[in-house]
């Protein structure tokens, strides 16, 4: 567990320290976390945990049941709903990127692609989950609708943590999704709005299809 630095606020740290741990697979999907436990491991009050515990809740990694916080869980309805959300969303934030990216994002974009390629190669999973993530931001912020931005916000995590824990073991899914990514950035690029539309909706139903079939297979 990562130590805790007088540098930051202390709840920043905590949150943190605690998403980290889930993200990695520390503390698994449905286990009770205990507020006075964490407390003693990290060495900080109560308060500074229920504050990092408020911010985990909200980003929804965290299920509170009457007294009890358990480690979110997902079952397939849900993931089904995350998913759907998100299909919506995001092939409407690359149509508007098409008309209102700025030529820095078109940079920002080549350079997540080079980078993406150069990762794969390398067998580096932590950083084409960043890399991944980095893209869809890129493109989120090109569609310069706040709403929008919003609303892609409150999954954000949940989809993150859904990837990580279900696709861990599954780089062929990296392979596809940069093969996917320039397809997106090529349209946006074009300024065709109806080919990036099309593109990332393809794009995530196959991220989708296949965390279907991982959970199958378990």
């Amino acid at each position: 567990m990562r130590k805790i630095q007088k540098t930051d606020l202390l709840h920043n740290q905590v949150y943190n320290i605690i998403k980290e741990q889930i993200m990695n697979g520390d503390i698994l999907p449905g286990e009770r976390i205990i507020e006075t436990r964490i407390a003693e491991q990290l060495g900080v009050s109560r308060g500074t945990i229920r504050e990092a515990f408020q911010m985990l809740l909200k980003d929804g990694l965290l299920i509170r049941n009457d007294k009890i916080i358990s480690i979110y869980k997902p079952d397939k309805k849900e993931i089904s709903d995350v998913y759907e959300c998100r299909i919506s969303i995001e092939s409407l934030a690359a149509k508007l990127a098409t008309q209102r990216i700025s030529s820095n994002e078109i940079v920002q974009l080549e350079k997540v692609i080079s980078d993406s390629k150069q990762a794969l190669k390398d067998n580096n999973k932590k950083n084409l989950t960043i890399l991944n993530q980095a893209f869809h931001d890129i493109i989120q912020t090109a569609s310069n609708n706040e709403q929008l931005i919003k609303i892609c916000d409150t999954i954000k995590t949940k989809i993150l943590f859904i990837r990580t824990r279900i696709l861990k073991e599954h780089l062929s899914d990296f392979s596809d999704f940069v093969e996917d990514h320039e397809k997106i950035f090529i349209a946006i690029k074009n300024q065709d709005a109806n080919l990036a539309e099309k593109e990332m909706r393809i794009h995530i139903e196959s991220s989708f299809k296949t965390i279907l079939d991982a959970i199958e297979s378990k």
